[in-house]
């Protein structure tokens, strides 16, 4: 096992590698990394797209750079059941919607989420493969 730290050339944050390779016929050779999701995107930035795969959650700005999606540790982000991710993630997603996909802090209160962007979050087809929603596609589901 060995480790080396990078950086995060968009917002700075830290980043540990981990390498692990078994030594022996067919032995494993893998790398996995470790870093801190945002607190919200950057002033400047407007939202443009929101992209699942995987339980990975990231944001695409209008620029087109592609970041972790804002987070807070311990509101954990999720999809395909109900519970506190997919309320978590979907309060996040209703406020960028209501913001124009202007910089939105995380932390939303759950109670603040849209009732159509909690039954995405909920249903078993936003955990389905990777997914792609625009900030017109999130608008859309406020006005459901």
């Amino acid at each position: 096992m060995c480790r080396r730290t990078f950086y995060d050339p968009e917002f700075g944050l830290p980043v540990v590698g981990e390498h692990f390779k078994h030594v022996g016929t067919g032995g494993t050779d893998q790398w996995s990394y470790k870093t801190y999701a945002p607190l919200r995107l950057r002033p400047d930035d407007i939202f443009d797209r929101f992209h699942t795969g995987r339980g990975l959650f990231w944001a695409r700005t209008d620029k087109g750079l592609l970041s972790i999606l804002p987070q807070r540790h311990g509101l954990g982000y999720n999809i395909g059941y109900s519970g506190g991710g997919p309320h978590a993630l979907a309060a996040y997603l209703t406020q960028i919607a209501k913001n124009d996909g202007g910089t939105t802090a995380v932390g939303v209160p759950y109670e603040d989420a849209h009732p159509a962007i909690v039954a995405w979050t909920q249903s078993p087809a936003a955990d389905r493969g990777t997914n792609e929603l625009s900030l017109s596609d999130l608008q859309a589901m406020l006005e459901s």
